[in-house]
């Protein structure tokens, strides 16, 4: 079986990076074993590579990765069939000013990083690929198999914990065959733009209905 959550790990690892890991000291919500998601952007600086890899965890799968040319691709997405009215949870953004920019966000450059949430509920009739090397994006705003959206974004520092509620507004009655969920500690990070160093916490995701 596939696992749910997918991260950039298996390619960042062979470079001696992992920007998404398990987090035991910062938690929401406290308890026996209790661990949260710490995603991290970095970037990547060896013989091999260098590139900005934004920290980014996500329902689906890593695809294909060219460790020569620093890019990978990934599939969007596990089957699911609710129509829940929210996603709810806890994060604690911890961001740095943008280091590392591409166009056309070069203006970008010394600005504040911007965190990210957001989920998705679409009818596709397989998982949705996205390779920011050969600009592979989910259009949110067009893309017709999606059914219901909602997002959330943070660009100043919190200290700790605080408790979000991303409302789905759907756009069709159909029923989704899947959901997509991504958060990532750079909003830009499919542009390699963003801050070394922008840290998202995530802890206690769950739907609401």
């Amino acid at each position: 079986d596939r696992a749910v959550w997918g991260s950039a790990n298996e390619a960042t690892s062979i470079l001696g990076i992992q920007n998404c890991l398990p987090e035991s000291s910062k938690v929401a919500v406290q308890g026996n074993g209790k661990k949260a998601a710490k995603i991290q952007s970095r970037y990547i600086n060896n013989l091999l590579v260098k590139k900005f890899a934004a920290g980014t965890l996500f329902t689906g799968q890593m695809d294909k990765i060219n460790i020569v040319k620093g890019n990978a691709s990934l599939k969007w997405g596990v089957p699911f069939t609710g129509r829940p009215k929210s996603l709810e949870g806890y994060a604690c953004y911890q961001p740095v000013a943008i280091s590392h920019t591409k166009p056309p966000y070069d203006d970008k450059k010394g600005q504040m990083d911007t965190g990210v949430i957001y989920v998705v509920l679409g009818d596709w009739n397989s998982q949705v690929t996205v390779d920011p090397a050969e600009s592979k994006f989910l259009d949110v705003n067009n893309d017709p198999s999606i059914i219901g959206y909602g997002i959330v974004s943070y660009n100043s520092h919190m200290d700790d914990y605080s408790k979000y509620t991303i409302d789905i507004d759907y756009r069709s009655d159909r029923t989704p065959t899947m959901c997509i969920i991504v958060a990532s500690s750079s909003e830009l990070g499919d542009y390699f733009t963003g801050g070394d160093g922008s840290t998202l916490y995530l802890d206690e995701l769950r739907f609401i209905y």
